[in-house]
């Protein structure tokens, strides 16, 4: 399956390197994108280990909050 995409440009070599600059800079994106995701995923994790190791379960926070 062949996707042709209208590019309003003559000389091909100028079209080729504009596609090849944008699919480049399409590409960096993703990676940043996903890079984002991943720590902030790993920020999550951290943070809910530490309240699991201070004993901040949420029992503990009901019952403080009773009081």
């Amino acid at each position: 399956m062949e996707f042709e995409i209208y590019l309003p440009c003559k000389p091909d070599w100028l079209c080729e390197s504009f596609m090849s600059v944008f699919s480049v800079l399409l590409l960096i994106g993703l990676i940043l994108f996903i890079r984002i995701i991943y720590r902030e995923s790993q920020k999550i994790k951290r943070r809910t280990k530490v309240r699991r190791l201070r004993g901040m379960g949420r029992e503990r926070r009901r019952t403080r909050d009773r009081k």
